[in-house]
């Protein structure tokens, strides 16, 4: 079952970005997911985290092929209506899914809404059962009991966070997991992003400036060990996190990764702004995918789950990162870019499969 669910997660991913499903491209969505961090996997057993994390994933996805044939204006058949019933409740029955499915049907709504396109009945449905299963979940008695448990086992100090340590830890781990430990996806979806913004009519300074984000992640994941012969404490930014997020009052360098990660973060924002401007289907897109794989990780942060949970709960967000990266690929590469940027997919794949195979070996 397992191996059913991973091959409709490819096929799916492929079908949603490629209208007409090939080979060459389902190739390169696999070798994007091969670029996942495996680690992650294994971070509450495979069982766990495969059966919670992964197959919600593959039912979103399921869900989102059925909600794209609403967006182009074709009727939905019973058979696939209810089916998308089913896809969008297995789904939800995951906290972070059911966010993802909200998100992504809210998103759909304002688009169809904005091209005048006539609202199918049967995603009111999959949007009442979003909010039923979110409604649920806030108010089950069991998740409430559970909360308490991790508060008093694992995280004491959560009670007593103000909001802006909320937004700290919801925001910074994913950036220091994104940009300084070996997330493969962020690289490849940044150069994909800077590849984009050369092909378009815009001001040579802003080509160049469309590497930074690059530059950057680069430089803090490989090159710190050089750096900190000219800035010793520059190393303190790769330290693990206190309990109340990145910023450690007086501390000089809690300061300067924030606004290393603010800056990081304007940068990808502008380059996708930049997307916007040259096609507002293309960017809207990207924003809403993007968007929606942030906000399942950014969420964690109101749950004194979020350090027990570890990184498998990044599993939305790299979907994310995968789903951005191969309609990038599709829209703004030609073939002989193509046959380029295969080879850097592929040794980043075989890379990502070096590294965290052998962490689990050996760990």
């Amino acid at each position: 079952m397992d191996t059913a669910v991973w091959v409709f997660l490819l096929y799916g991913v492929t079908k949603l970005i490629e209208e007409d499903y090939t080979p060459q491209f389902a190739g390169t969505v696999c070798l994007l997911f091969s670029c996942y961090s495996l680690q992650d996997m294994n971070d509450a057993g495979w069982i766990a985290t495969i059966n919670n994390y992964l197959w919600p994933l593959a039912f979103f996805v399921g869900l989102l092929l059925i909600l794209k044939k609403s967006l182009q204006g074709h009727p939905l058949k019973s058979m696939w209506g209810g089916a998308g019933i089913i896809l969008a409740i297995l789904a939800c029955n995951h906290e972070q899914g059911a966010a993802a499915v909200f998100g992504s049907i809210v998103c759909c709504m304002l688009y169809m809404a904005w091209k005048k396109i006539k609202i199918n009945p049967w995603v009111w449905g999959y949007l009442a059962a979003a909010i039923a299963s979110l409604v649920f979940i806030l108010a089950c008695p069991g998740n409430e009991a559970r909360k308490q448990t991790e508060i008093s086992a694992y995280f004491q100090e959560f009670p007593e966070l103000t909001l802006w340590n909320k937004l700290d830890m919801g925001i910074t781990p994913l950036c220091r997991y994104s940009i300084i430990e070996n997330s493969y996806l962020f690289l490849v979806f940044l150069s994909l992003l800077c590849i984009a913004v050369w092909r378009m009519q815009v001001a040579s300074w802003k080509k160049y400036l469309a590497f930074a984000p690059i530059i950057g992640t680069v430089a803090v994941r490989y090159f710190l060990g050089e750096i900190k012969k000219f800035l010793p404490g520059i190393v303190n930014i790769v330290e693990p996190m206190g309990l109340k997020g990145t910023y450690i009052s007086g501390s000089e360098w809690s300061v300067l990764i924030l606004f290393f990660y603010a800056g990081m973060i304007a940068l990808v924002l502008w380059e996708l702004w930049l997307v916007w401007r040259a096609d507002h289907e293309d960017g809207l897109f990207l924003f809403a995918v993007l968007g929606i794989g942030f906000g399942t990780a950014f969420m964690m942060c109101f749950s004194p789950s979020i350090w027990v949970s570890g990184v498998r709960t990044y599993l939305f967000w790299q979907a994310a990162l995968v789903i951005a990266a191969g309609y990038l690929w599709e829209k703004y590469l030609e073939k002989p870019d193509r046959q380029k940027m295969i080879v850097m997919i592929a040794g980043f794949a075989v890379l990502s499969f070096i590294v965290h195979t052998d962490y689990i070996l050996l760990g």
